[in-house]
C-alpha cells in the first residue's frame, strides 16, 4: 500500500507544531524559575516538564536553579547534567555556566579540560563572557599551559563587545606589562571601564589605582567610593582593605571601630586569610572584642587552613605555650555573611 502524501506531511508538520510547543520563551522560562524560587511547586513542575521535554531554555533555568539553591536544593551535579543538555543543543548560556561550574566546583566534579572545552566551544561562537574566562585560564596556565597572546587575542574580541571582565584582564595586562608592552594609562583606561560597569573586582584594582594616582589621577574620594562597593558587592579583599580604613580613618572616613570590625567578620566569614588572622588577633588582644582565648586560636586555625604562614607560626606558638591547645569556637559577629 502506497503511503499517503498529504497524511505524512500533514503528520510532519503536527510533529514539528508539538516540538514547538514544547519551546518556552526567555522572559517566560525566567518567570517560572522566579516563582519557583519563592516556592511555587507548580512553576517548577511546569519548567521541569518542558525541560524534560528537550527545551533547552527550561534546561538551561533548571541548571541555574541547581546551581543556585532557589527553589531547589542545590546540587551542582545535577546542574552539570541541565546545563548539559542545553548546551549540547547549542545554547550558548549554557556552555558558558556549564564551564563555569566544571572551573570552580570542588572536588571530583571540577575538570578543568571540560571548562576549557566548553569556554572554546561558546567563544568561538562569539560568547564574550567564555571568551574572557579562557583568557582567563590561558593567562594563569589553568588546566592548560600559559599563553599570553592567545589570551590577549580572545581578551581582544571580548573587549570589542565591552564584556567587563574582558576589559579588567587586559586593563591589568596594559598596565603591568605582562604579554604585552606596558601602558599604565590605557590599562587604568580599561579597568575604569570594568569597575564603572560593576565588576566588583575591578572596583576594587580601580580603588587602589586612584589612591596611588597610577594611571589616573589621584583621588581619596573616588578610591573609596569604588571601594564600598566592591566591598558591598562581597568581595573579601575589598571588606578587609575597608575594615584597615575605619580603623585608621583613611581616605577621607572618620575612624568608626565598630564598622571595621564588622567588614573584617564580613571578609573572614568567606575564607580571606589575611582577616582571619587580623580577626584573631583582636579576639587575642581585646581589640575592639571582648578578649577571647579560645577565638582567638579558632580564627588563627581558620587562617592557617587557607594558607596564612604567619597564623600557622602562631597556631604553633599557642600549642606550644599552652602545652594543649584550646578548644577551637568559632562566634560570627553581628554583619557577618556568606557569599553573596
Amino acid at each position: 500500500m502506497r503511503p499517503n502524501l498529504p497524511n505524512l506531511l500533514l503528520c510532519a508538520a503536527l510533529c514539528s507544531l508539538a516540538a514547538c510547543a514544547t519551546t518556552l520563551a526567555e522572559p517566560d522560562a525566567e518567570s517560572l524559575a522566579l516563582q519557583a524560587a519563592k516556592g511555587n511547586v507548580q512553576a517548577g513542575e511546569t519548567l521541569e516538564k518542558h525541560a524534560k521535554a528537550g527545551d533547552p531554555v527550561a534546561q538551561r533555568f533548571m541548571g541555574a536553579m541547581y546551581s543556585s539553591g532557589r527553589g531547589v536544593p542545590r546540587n551542582d551535579e545535577y546542574a552539570i547534567d541541565w546545563f548539559k543538555k542545553a548546551a549540547t543543543q547549542g545554547d550558548l548560556v549554557s556552555m558558558h555556566d556549564l564551564a563555569v561550574i566544571y572551573a570552580r566546583a570542588p572536588g571530583k566534579l571540577r575538570n578543568t579540560g571540560e571548562a576549557l572545552k566548553w569556554f572554546r566551544a561558546a567563544a568561538e561562537k562569539g560568547y564574550a563572557r567564555s571568551q574572557a574566562n579562557l583568557a582567563y585560564m590561558l593567562i594563569e596556565g589553568d588546566g592548560t599551559a600559559q599563553d599570553l597572546p592567545q589570551a590577549k587575542a580572545w581578551l581582544d574580541k571580548a573587549v570589542a563587545q565591552h564584556e567587563p571582565f574582558g576589559e579588567f584582564l587586559l586593563g591589568k595586562m596594559y598596565r603591568d606589562g605582562r604579554g604585552v608592552d606596558k601602558d599604565v594609562a590605557r590599562g587604568a583606561r580599561l579597568i575604569v571601564s570594568a569597575a564603572d560597569a560593576g565588576l566588583r573586582e575591578a572596583q576594587f584594582e580601580a580603588a587602589l589605582m586612584y589612591h596611588e594616582g597610577a594611571g589616573v589621577e589621584k583621588s581619596d574620594r573616588k578610591a573609596s567610593e569604588l571601594l564600598r562597593k566592591s566591598a558591598e558587592q562581597g568581595y573579601a579583599n575589598a571588606e578587609y582593605v575597608l575594615a584597615s580604613v575605619y580603623q585608621r580613618g583613611a581616605l577621607g572616613m572618620q575612624k568608626d571601630p565598630a564598622k571595621s570590625l564588622l567588614w573584617l567578620q564580613r571578609s573572614a566569614n568567606r575564607n580571606f586569610a589575611p582577616a582571619q588572622f587580623q580577626l584573631g588577633l583582636a579576639y587575642a588582644n581585646g581589640d575592639g572584642v571582648k578578649k577571647d582565648e579560645r577565638q582567638a586560636y579558632a580564627w588563627m586555625l581558620e587562617a592557617a587552613k587557607n594558607g596564612s604562614p604567619v597564623a600557622a607560626e602562631f597556631v604553633k606558638r599557642i600549642k606550644a605555650r599552652k602545652g594543649k591547645a584550646p578548644l577551637p569556637l568559632l562566634q560570627p559577629l553581628p554583619g557577618g555573611g556568606g557569599s553573596h
